[in-house]
């Protein structure tokens, strides 16, 4: 049958609206794709090797991170680009976030004012410590001064604990580290207190030239920082693209490419400071294990972190904080100076009980002798005790370590020793006396130890995610196996 002239112009004309439909549809798709990109503009500061400017391009170690960054990125639509190539300080780059000049910087500390203009992720990006950058061969010369002339870098964060490095000192303010490094080389000032990513790098550019003084510098973290006006979505995306970067330790490479190794740490690394406190935390076989250890390992595993442990003595624990050397102290109780310092999470990693131990052949009238002047009460220097222990009236005497109660019992140098009831328990086995000893309790009631953070900004914000965790945590068996291994009782 012929099909007339008309309906075969109708159907090519169809055809061709078909044809023209869909080409629409992929130019519709095609700019809706690109139109959603999101660009996120920011500067590069004047901090080597953070950034550094040759040849008219940004390279350094937190650019090596922005390309990281972009990377991940890239699914998500969203790009950190710079707005120009012009290093900038730190007052210009907090002002131009402020006024949402630049979106995001890479690289930023943190104060009051900070956090309160602008939107951090916490997750950091990497770990610093305050550092001294002296001439080569003056390090004994300046510490040896009576009076130090010391650079710091206007709107440094550093500089703001410059007097509790060099309690007599003048400061000389400048507007970057290039200047500092000029009055340094013209001996206009004795020192430069910066940070130790930059600090290391001029000692690794100038060998010659410059060595690092030896000094416990206070740790803080740099982040990634935002406009007060960028969308939450997006700031969530950049902290899972920087969440990936550490799960396959990209920031570690970065740190290492740089030879920073040894002055900073990447940021999902947390430390943490304790004591000889068996079985809670102690040293065996060069590592330190025990119970609070493990589980404070698994709680910040399970929220994206790594943790490294060190062991002092009780004074020097809590000097490491007030310091604001480490991130956190272990087990500790509240109720003394120490909370003006530190910050405890609403859940507590353990429980224990003080009690007082004695020589069970030795234990005649010990009720009745125990508030007597006679009775010589051993505890350990620097434990925190319950106001009950102090208003005993036994004479107490100050001693090192729980090992050294024990034996100080079993010579008969005291008559009773005073710490926890899951710590005298584990000292007696491991010296072979816990058939030998029994104790009185100082309280019955359990006291509540915790994992303290510093507090401030950052200790304040890992006191709410780790206690959050714990929780959860003790729910689990892996806890209870934790519990079991160590012969604690819930």
């Amino acid at each position: 049958m012929r099909v007339p002239s008309s309906e075969l112009n109708r159907s090519h004309v169809r055809r061709l609206m078909i044809k023209v439909i869909f080409l629409l549809a992929i130019v519709v798709l095609f700019l809706s794709t690109t139109t959603s990109a999101t660009v996120l503009y920011t500067f590069a500061q004047s901090a080597e090797p953070k950034y550094i400017v040759e040849n008219g391009k940004i390279t350094g170690l937190c650019d090596d991170i922005i390309d990281g960054l972009n990377k991940e990125l890239a699914r998500s639509g969203i790009s950190i680009s710079y707005k120009s190539n012009e290093l900038k300080t730190d007052s210009e780059i907090f002002d131009s976030l402020k006024s949402g000049e630049i979106q995001v910087f890479v690289g930023f500390g943190v104060n009051d004012e900070r956090y309160r203009e602008l939107k951090y992720i916490f997750m950091p990006l990497y770990s610093i410590k305050e550092s001294v950058l002296v001439r080569k061969g003056e390090s004994k010369a300046v510490m040896a001064k009576n009076s130090v002339t010391i650079g710091t870098i206007r709107a440094s964060l550093s500089s703001d604990d410059v007097n509790q490095v060099f309690k007599k000192n003048t400061t000389k303010e400048f507007k970057n580290i290039a200047e500092a490094i000029e009055a340094l080389d013209a001996k206009k000032v004795d020192a430069i207190f910066y940070p130790s990513i930059s600090i290391r790098f001029y000692t690794l550019k100038f060998p010659e030239k410059y060595e690092i003084l030896n000094i416990d510098g206070k740790k803080y973290y740099h982040y990634i920082v935002f406009n007060k006006n960028v969308p939450e979505k997006i700031v969530h995306a950049v902290e899972q693209a920087l969440r990936f970067m550490f799960a396959q330790r990209l920031i570690d490479k970065i740190i290492s490419k740089y030879k920073m190794q040894s002055y900073m740490l990447s940021g999902d690394i947390l430390e943490f400071v304790t004591i000889e406190w068996p079985p809670y935390e102690f040293s065996q076989n060069g590592k330190i294990v025990g119970s609070d250890v493990e589980v404070i390992a698994e709680v910040f595993k399970k929220l994206g972190y790594r943790t490294l442990f060190y062991i002092e003595l009780p004074s020097r624990a809590i000097q490491r904080m007030k310091s604001e050397i480490c991130d956190g102290v272990f087990s500790v109780w509240k109720g003394d100076e120490r909370d003006n310092f530190l910050l405890y999470p609403d859940e507590p990693i353990s429980y224990t009980k003080e009690v007082m131990w004695y020589v069970k052949s030795n234990s005649k009238n010990l009720q009745d002798t125990l508030n007597s002047t006679n009775t010589i009460c051993g505890y350990v220097n620097g434990y925190a005790y319950d106001d009950k222990f102090w208003q005993i009236k036994c004479t107490k005497i100050p001693l090192e370590s729980d090992e050294v109660g024990f034996n100080f019992l079993r010579a008969g140098r005291i008559n009773t020793f005073a710490t926890a009831y899951e710590t005298g328990k584990f000292v007696a086995k491991e010296l072979g006396m816990l058939n030998e000893v029994s104790f009185v309790y100082i309280s019955e009631q359990k006291r509540p130890q915790y994992l303290a953070f510093l507090n401030n900004v950052y200790g304040s914000y890992l006191a709410r995610v780790f206690s959050q965790e714990l929780t959860k945590f003790k729910m689990t068996d892996e806890y209870m196996k934790i519990l079991s291994k160590y012969g604690i009782e819930r």
